[in-house]
């Protein structure tokens, strides 16, 4: 069994519940020496004026969130097994980590810990942990310094090679850039020789947008950690692979004479159902692709433009009717709104996301 599909078994586990129904995600061990261990193997220790500093012991990062987890199930812990995951393992350690945490908010969400404020119910703890997604402390920089690529043929490539081949980010100093075509023939070598990786990066893509759509749900606007910067990354790591074969959609052969023009990109996989739009937009479920590929297409090829925070937001919104916008956008107007037109405020529930 490979490391990555030894990390695949873990993830299934951990998204069970435990065998005790009074605490199925076993007890809080924030308040644990081990848990203090855990943050201090992450955080490493700074350089100062009595002595050397050290890194973060990543091994013992995995080796002990790995333990914890078998006892409880944390999205913090999660979180921790991901960052040291992808600094051993690197890039496709990503996926099994962003399916354990998706998991983990969408299954065991009424008992996950950290549990919300038992007063009001506030999941402030949650979104301290799932900060770290976003944090130029936490993941991204862990993205940027794990190897995408490391072959003894082809060389290694880290996430920062790919942000600043891309044009994501600009060398700082004299830090030195790799060309994209560079890159690209690296990654097309290796995918040439294991076509999972290119299936890997395209299925991270379709996990970032999942948690993300996820996270939207489940926290209010301003509580909610963005992932893009992270979607980015995946998405800048997926177009470099080699086009022939990282057509993902059904329907690749009939476009690929309208895209011999584009720049060279990855498709991102079929929306659910595995339509596309060749018929145009006839149902509800047809819009809402629509306005899906058009944020995909924004954020492959103009990560920088605002319109898909927007656009997502609005995809959330298709199912609302007057009230229920009203209690979404203008939640304080919406008692003297529904007085108005003769409903009871409390009556006003909002409906599932789309």
């Amino acid at each position: 069994m490979s490391d990555l599909e030894e990390a695949e078994a873990l993830v299934n586990a951990w998204l069970q519940p435990l065998g005790d129904e009074a605490a199925p995600c076993g007890p809080d061990l924030e308040y644990e020496p081990e848990f203090l261990e855990l943050t201090q193997a992450a955080a490493g220790r700074p350089e100062t004026q009595f002595g050397p500093g050290e890194p973060p012991d990543w091994r013992g990062v995995v080796q002990r969130s790995e333990a914890m987890l078998g006892r409880s199930r944390d999205l913090r812990i999660a979180i921790f097994w991901l960052r040291g995951s992808l600094h051993l393992q690197g890039y496709r350690a990503l996926l099994p980590g962003l399916k354990l945490i998706g998991g983990m908010l969408e299954g065991l969400w009424d008992v996950v810990h950290p549990l919300p404020d038992p007063d009001d119910g506030d999941p402030y703890a949650r979104v301290n942990a799932l900060s770290l997604l976003a944090s130029g402390e936490g993941l991204l920089t862990d993205l940027r310094q794990c190897a995408v690529v490391r072959d003894r043929a082809v060389g290694q490539i880290s996430g920062r090679d790919v942000e600043l081949a891309t044009g994501l980010a600009q060398p700082v100093g004299e830090e030195a850039v790799s060309g994209r075509e560079q890159l690209a023939r690296m990654m097309a070598a290796v995918v040439e020789r294991d076509g999972g990786a290119r299936d890997d990066a395209l299925a991270t893509v379709a996990a970032l947008r999942t948690l993300q759509s996820t996270i939207s749900d489940r926290f209010s606007s301003a509580d909610a950690p963005d992932l893009k910067p992270l979607l980015q990354l995946a998405n800048a790591v997926a177009a470099l692979m080699p086009r022939e074969v990282a057509e993902a959609s059904p329907d690749a052969d009939a476009e690929s004479a309208d895209s011999e023009d584009a720049p060279a990109a990855v498709h991102a996989p079929p929306a659910a159902g595995g339509r596309g739009l060749s018929g145009g937009i006839q149902t509800r479920d047809d819009a809402l692709r629509a306005i899906d590929m058009v944020c995909e297409f924004l954020e492959r090829t103009e990560p920088s433009n605002p319109a898909p925070l927007f656009l997502r937001r609005a995809r959330q919104l298709v199912n609302h009717n007057f009230l229920q916008l009203m209690k979404e956008l203008a939640p304080t107007m919406l008692p003297d709104v529904a007085r108005i037109v003769g409903v009871d405020p409390d009556t006003v529930e909002s409906p599932q996301a789309p």
